[in-house]
């Protein structure tokens, strides 16, 4: 009997091994396999609670991912819609225990009337030959109205009406002949001034026009420069090549940003452009952190062109 009473206790204590080796083992395999599905984390909204149409207003767009993910955020040419895209702020990518963090601020603007705006911005994580995209929760901001619009519910026989004997001084007629006269004086003025200076004053506004884009471009590549000394990232690198293409474009009128870097081999007939384009196409998609001379070589490109461009247009 007793002997029986113990191999039972056996049997039973040989099953809770069993169950308590298959618990661990699970838990392992669940350890094991929690890192395959880590997943980009992101995250947007708007800085502040409203807005006034017309003003720019900040959004920021975080993203939360395995250090070995090739991350984009979207640039300029993405749309905002409802929103315009003014400008963007980015911070240097961080790196802890194989999470890496990147963040920008985009100040954009709008110019609908609707009281509540709704805007939501994407994050592209770059495949071989395709992408995944993660989109931020959308966010909701309040316009905040100048001008309130009120409707006279009154009736007309209850209108409160003023009486006065009152002498009311009503104005004489316009003088339309004296009118028309100087406003024909003032166009023949305008017109003849236009044929005799219209050239000069074209190319002056021209000019000018030149000087402030090539102004503004030098500063944001200047600063996504000093940004990429500072610490790599393939984001910041493909700014800045964005802002080089888009400015070209405006300069020479020629595709910069609609041709691949294959396809403007053909296109531009220039090897030492080439080379750079493609030294900045590989530090973009391979995390090459040499990408600070080609960039250099690309500004130095950007402003031969607009001095050869801007003697042109003086002397033209």
């Amino acid at each position: 009997m007793i002997r029986t009473i113990v191999q039972h206790i056996r049997i039973y204590y040989i099953y809770l091994f069993v169950a308590v080796g298959c618990l661990a083992a699970t838990q392992t395999v669940y350890a094991q396999e929690a890192p395959e599905k880590q997943t980009v984390k992101v995250t947007g909204g708007f800085i502040e609670d409203s807005l006034y149409i017309g003003k720019p207003i900040r959004f920021y767009l975080t993203a939360r991912y395995p250090q070995e993910l090739n991350i984009v955020f979207p640039d300029s040419s993405y749309n905002f819609a409802p929103f315009e895209f003014d400008s963007k702020k980015y911070e240097p990518t961080s790196t802890d225990d194989g999470i890496s963090y990147d963040s920008v601020i985009y100040y954009v603007s709008t110019f609908e009337i609707d009281r509540q705006q709704y805007l939501s911005l994407p994050v592209y994580q770059l495949l071989n030959k395709d992408s995944v995209t993660y989109h931020s929760a959308q966010d909701t901001i309040l316009v905040t109205q100048l001008v309130n619009f009120s409707v006279d519910t009154i009736a007309i026989d209850k209108l409160p009406m003023k009486l006065s004997t009152a002498y009311h001084d009503v104005p004489g007629e316009f003088n339309y002949p004296v009118f028309i006269a100087v406003a024909v004086v003032l166009l023949i003025i305008v017109v003849v001034v236009w044929f005799v200076f219209g050239k000069k004053i074209r190319r002056h506004f021209r000019i000018k026009n030149m000087l402030a884009a090539h102004r503004k471009f030098q500063e944001s590549y200047t600063r996504e420069l000093a940004h990429l000394r500072n610490a790599f990232s393939s984001v910041t690198t493909e700014a800045a090549l964005a802002h080089w293409k888009i400015y070209m474009e405006q300069l020479e009128a020629r595709p910069y940003t609609k041709l691949t870097t294959r396809e403007a081999r053909n296109f531009f007939q220039d090897e030492s452009l080439i080379r750079n384009l493609q030294t900045i196409d590989g530090a973009i998609y391979g995390h090459n952190a040499n990408v600070i001379e080609p960039l250099e070589n690309l500004k130095a490109v950007a402003d031969q062109r607009f001095h050869s461009k801007l003697q042109e247009i003086k002397h033209g």
